[in-house]
């Protein structure tokens, strides 16, 4: 069976790559990357592995696992395309985002997503982000699993808040903002997803908000992947709708 079988919903949850069981997207890549290397990992419990579908742009610059060379820029879809070759050329200076070696397991991927964190707010913002980009990346709470649940993406997406507030009329502001709206939409997926009732609707209208407010950004680059964010089926766990 290959890896694509173990996967049923989560897009970007993880666990174990067993048949029949639903995998998180992180874990679900550290797989495939693992196997692929070590073909005898019981880690990977899949007799086949085979990478996931080509990335999103929004996965890319949020999700920090796939590097930018997997942009598959033929299948693309044709609306979203001038926003991936203006990232594209805008990354061509960072040779970090375009490939890197997978990472082998969950420990070291946390540190590839803090450091392509970085990275992408230097490309996108300027390099004289980079040293409050780096702390933002080193601060804000990662978690190597959101286990389906709206916790984990919503107190990144509060982290990111609180840092704005705290942070007022900071230069990675217009980044964190989507950054804010990717892990809103996550937390809004997982509460329709977990029944929460009460939940789903403020993270609906907390991330409409975020993402009107990066479209208005003066950042091509930022208001186009806001666009790329949008227009994404589900960025975490399929079937619960847009926002």
């Amino acid at each position: 069976m290959a890896a694509d079988a173990c996967v049923r919903r989560h897009k970007h949850e993880h666990g174990l790559c067993r048949t029949g069981e639903p995998m998180n997207f992180l874990f679900r890549y550290l797989c495939v990357a693992v196997c692929a290397t070590v073909l005898s990992s019981r880690w990977c419990g899949c007799a086949e592995t085979q990478l996931p579908n080509a990335p999103s742009l929004s996965e890319v610059v949020f999700i920090g696992l796939r590097p930018a060379k997997e942009l598959n820029q033929a299948s693309y879809p044709k609306e979203g395309l001038p926003c991936l070759r203006n990232y594209l050329a805008t990354i061509a200076q960072f040779p970090h985002l375009w490939t890197f070696d997978p990472p082998s397991n969950p420990e070291k991927a946390l540190l590839v997503r803090r450091r392509n964190l970085s990275e992408q707010m230097a490309a996108i913002l300027g390099q004289n982000v980079r040293k409050e980009a780096e702390a933002f990346a080193n601060a804000v709470p990662l978690m190597a699993e959101w286990e389906g649940i709206s916790e984990g993406p919503v107190s990144e997406a509060n982290f990111a808040d609180n840092w704005l507030k705290k942070h007022s009329g900071t230069a990675i502001a217009p980044f964190l903002i989507l950054f804010k709206a990717h892990r809103l939409r996550a937390g809004y997926e997982a509460a329709r997803a977990k029944h929460e009732k009460d939940l789903w609707p403020i993270l609906a209208k907390r991330y409409r908000e975020a993402l009107d407010e990066a479209r208005l950004s003066t950042n091509p680059l930022i208001s186009c992947i806001a666009d790329d964010l949008e227009s994404q089926a589900f960025v975490y766990l399929d079937g619960q709708g847009r926002p």
